[in-house]
């Protein structure tokens, strides 16, 4: 009852200063830390235990109290643009968070107990230094957008072709040089961007994603296709600039919502060109 008081007699429940929040724990749900060049968050930020939004980006922190997995009622955490080098271990703890945002950091791998955010649907890495994924990642089972592009990650792990909530995948500007081979489990997939990458084919468990509209390819080796994306009935845009294509799978003439198709910069010859273009008559081919 007592914290009930509180939170009527309250005049915002947001604050944007570290010290206002903390003088009044039991009152705040929202606390903006935005740009105020912070170098570190005090561990006394676990009095704040009915927080849900915690807003610390573009700041300077290179570390995170370890007691932050302790704020239980925690939905949304914001900490990108900072100089992060690591995540609490035990960051597993949130099982009410959503979203987690950690892009533009100098973070270098993900906490094994990631896995124990059961109900995450946002996460977001770009523009970090991961080499690897820990195969825990295929715990999130609610997980819906999921952005690691600009990093440096050779491959993924085999548990992400599981996670059956996905509906956007952003794996650009990596170094992967293969996919995992069961992709089987991604029915909701519907834009996945593996562009500037270095693989030289792709799995046929791919023609599984029954909802993919978007798929970005550009940047890669690739020298063919495999049949089964003529299964991805559902494909409105395929973009395969800058490989080493020298035709497409005839196959592909099944997809009928397909209307883009980009292709620039392969080694198509002039009959595989007319080719293409007769087996898509309702697609615009840009070679």
């Amino acid at each position: 009852m007592q914290g009930n008081t509180c939170l009527a007699q309250c005049a915002t429940k947001i604050s944007f200063s570290l010290t206002t929040a903390l003088s009044q724990p039991a009152c705040v749900t929202e606390l903006n830390l935005r740009g105020q060049n912070l170098e570190l968050l005090p561990p006394s930020l676990e009095r704040l235990q009915r927080l849900r939004l915690l807003f610390a980006h573009e700041n300077h922190l290179r570390h995170l109290p370890s007691n932050l997995a302790q704020l239980d009622s925690l939905r949304v955490l914001f900490v990108n643009k900072n100089s992060l080098l690591d995540l609490p271990p035990a960051i597993g703890n949130l099982h009410r968070l959503r979203q987690l945002q950690i892009e533009q950091n100098m973070l270098t791998e993900l906490p094994p107990s990631i896995g124990g955010l059961d109900s995450l649907r946002y996460l977001m890495g770009a523009y970090n230094n991961f080499t690897s994924l820990p195969e825990q990642l295929g715990q999130l089972a609610r997980l819906e957008y999921f952005d690691v592009s600009h990093n440096q990650l050779l491959f993924l792990p085999a548990s992400l072709g599981s996670l059956r909530s996905l509906r956007y995948v952003y794996l650009n500007d990596n170094k992967l040089q293969s996919l995992p081979a069961h992709f089987a489990g991604l029915t909701q997939l519907e834009e996945l961007n593996l562009s500037n990458n270095q693989l030289e084919e792709l799995p046929a468990s791919l023609g599984s994603c029954q909802n993919l509209k978007v798929l970005i390819l550009s940047g890669n080796q690739l020298k063919t296709l495999p049949k089964s994306l003529s299964k991805l009935q559902a494909l409105e845009m395929l973009i395969l600039n800058d490989n080493q294509l020298t035709a497409l799978p005839r196959s592909l003439r099944k997809l009928k919502k397909l209307k883009t198709v980009i292709v620039k910069q392969n080694a198509f010859t002039p009959a595989a060109r007319r080719q293409a273009e007769t087996a898509l008559p309702g697609a615009k081919l840009y070679f």
